[in-house]
């Protein structure tokens, strides 16, 4: 008789990760993960970087469309006006007594200057107190000319007032603003200067009337700003019509970082527009 013998049945071993496998795996998955949310991070800024210049745009279109409307520019709006421009009615000075903060903007005594008048121009979008807004949340910026050649004896009030507008025609000319590629060797005048070096200049003191800006994605309270942003900025008040505009520079860059966006508006596009308009002859 044969003894039964037992057949044993081996099960192949599933192989499976070791640890040091796993560790590479999350570290590829992590570098993917970190590549694609700086690529949208990328994509979502660009896009709020072309949102705003639309903005922008828009802005100097409702700024163009309001001086069609009652035949001179509007003055700035500040943090106290709920988005309206502030203007002495019966002499077209801008703010009480036509400092230069209610022209070029600033921080005085805790008011902003130099805000757009999203209010008196009827512009949108615009925050719970009536102020413009860039596709980052924060308000845009405004700064009109305060002085002219030749001097009209009351700051800006050319450009400010209608009748002095439409008797004055074509004549006058601002002599202040000035937009410059960096603040370096920059005088603040008035009238502003890029300083001696040509190449600095993007413009000269008779070209524009009005400056529309953004302060970009860092705003305005970033801890430590570039010297071309705290030149837009302003943030002194003081007597200041420099603004600077060149393309986005990161923080290691020799003026610091810089993300402003920066539209103008010249003395020919507003006199061109008056004139198509029929108020200027």
């Amino acid at each position: 008789m044969k003894s039964s013998r037992t057949r044993r049945i081996r099960v192949p071993r599933q192989a499976g990760f070791t640890l040091a496998e796993i560790a590479i795996v999350l570290v590829i998955v992590a570098f993917l993960l970190g590549g694609m949310m700086s690529m949208f991070s990328a994509q979502t800024d660009q896009r709020k970087w072309n949102d705003t210049q639309s903005q922008l745009q828009a802005a100097r279109d409702a700024v163009l469309g309001f001086t069609v409307a009652n035949g001179r520019l509007p003055c700035p709006a500040n943090s106290t006006s709920a988005g309206a421009e502030v203007r002495v009615v019966a002499t077209g000075v801008c703010g009480a007594v036509g400092n230069a903060q209610d022209y070029y903007g600033g921080v005085v005594g805790g008011v902003t200057y130099g805000l757009l008048p999203a209010v008196t121009i009827g512009y949108q979008p615009v925050d719970s107190q009536g102020f413009a807004l860039d596709a980052w949340g924060n308000r845009l910026r405004y700064a009109i000319a305060r002085v002219t050649t030749p001097s009209t004896g009351t700051p800006s009030a050319n450009f400010t007032y209608a009748s002095n507008m439409k008797t004055n025609g074509i004549s006058y000319l601002p002599n202040d603003l000035v937009v410059c590629a960096s603040a370096t060797g920059i005088s603040a005048g008035p009238p502003g200067s890029c300083g001696a070096v040509a190449t600095n200049s993007v413009t000269n003191q008779k070209t524009v009337v009005a400056i529309i800006l953004s302060p970009g994605k860092n705003g305005v309270g970033q801890t430590a700003p570039g010297t071309d942003e705290i030149q837009n900025g302003n943030t002194a008040g003081a007597n200041n019509p420099v603004f600077i505009s060149h393309t986005p520079t990161p923080t290691g860059a020799t003026n610091g970082e810089f993300d402003d966006q920066v539209l103008w508006i010249s003395v020919g596009t507003l006199y061109s527009t008056l004139i198509a308009a029929g108020l200027l002859p």
